[in-house]
């Protein structure tokens, strides 16, 4: 248990440090971008190709963090009223069909990049498949939390209650 402890503290921790990055990088090259364009009167040439695929890098990456964080979309007030076993039954339910979703993810997502070969973008020499193949690397890891969770749930060692978002309230 220390182990999985651990490594879910680190995997939170990269996750979070990751999804910050991303965020404010795309502010500072979106601000760069409107600063140059408007008050330098000189646009640059990755000004809406670059934080397009951040930004949708970021979407996948974000999706894999809410997992893990458990503040993905959901219906928590219904199963906050819930027998716990009915609730211990809908959340594993739940858990399978998220960890489907993230597998279809990664697996698309990674016959979508790999489509791409050595493309690389056309304002800058990125490869293609570094923002393409954040879709698989969200999907492996909403796959894996799901699982995770999934033993968890079964073995009775993962209340459904901490897999609850904080209450707004």
């Amino acid at each position: 248990m220390q182990i999985t402890d651990t490594l879910d503290r680190w995997t939170t921790a990269v996750l979070d440090a990751l999804v910050v990055a991303m965020a404010g990088l795309l502010l500072i090259l979106l601000n760069w971008a409107v600063f140059a364009r408007f008050v330098l009167n000189d646009s640059v040439s990755w000004g809406e190709e670059l934080p397009a695929h951040i930004l949708a890098a970021l979407t996948f990456i974000g999706a894999a963090y809410l997992t893990r964080t458990n503040e993905h979309l959901g219906f928590d007030a219904v199963l906050r009223v819930m027998s716990p076993t009915l609730k211990r039954i809908v959340t594993g339910m739940n858990l399978i069909l998220m960890g489907g979703f993230g597998a279809l993810m990664a697996w698309y997502g990674g016959i979508a990049a790999l489509s791409f070969g050595s493309r690389t973008l056309i304002s800058v020499e990125l490869p293609m498949v570094l923002f393409r193949g954040t879709m698989a690397v969200g999907g492996v890891l909403i796959l894996i939390f799901c699982a995770v969770r999934l033993v968890g749930i079964a073995t009775g060692r993962v209340s459904p209650d901490d897999l609850l978002p904080e209450s707004d309230a």
